[in-house]
């Protein structure tokens, strides 16, 4: 089995850390983000869609505006097929409060112990900003 072992709390610590040391848009307006983490299946990626759904979940019922996305690569050369995991939050200040929550969530735990199942390696985890003009 080919997983990458770096603990959830750990992408969720770092994050927050990242979040925390933002400096706030002189403006006052908050852009929406984007969290993706790219994941290659090695096994099964029917089992690991029907597994990552229970993620989903969770994400909805700490931060109902929250917009959890599933795709798969296509056209995209030896990156066919690897899975993009994103989840756009309306802005930084919603995710991290959202984010604690999550990760501490029983049932959080419960998804990512069912995709421990699942053979995948988690290839990038990272965040975008909203940079669309008006």
């Amino acid at each position: 089995m080919t997983m990458q072992a770096v603990p959830f709390r750990t992408i969720a610590a770092v994050l927050l850390a990242c979040l925390v040391s933002m400096p706030a848009l002189a403006d006052g307006h908050e852009e929406a983000v984007i969290e993706v983490t790219v994941v290659k299946v090695h096994g099964s990626t029917s089992e690991y869609l029907s597994k990552v759904g229970a993620i989903l979940e969770v994400i909805r019922k700490h931060e109902p505006r929250a917009e959890p996305r599933v795709y798969q690569a296509a056209f995209a050369g030896d990156k066919y097929g690897l899975i993009h995991i994103s989840t756009r939050y309306p802005s930084f200040a919603a995710l991290a409060a959202a984010n604690p929550k999550i990760v501490n969530d029983p049932d959080h735990h419960k998804a990512i112990e069912a995709l421990a199942a699942v053979d995948r390696e988690i290839i990038s985890h990272y965040m975008l900003r909203d940079k669309t003009p008006d």
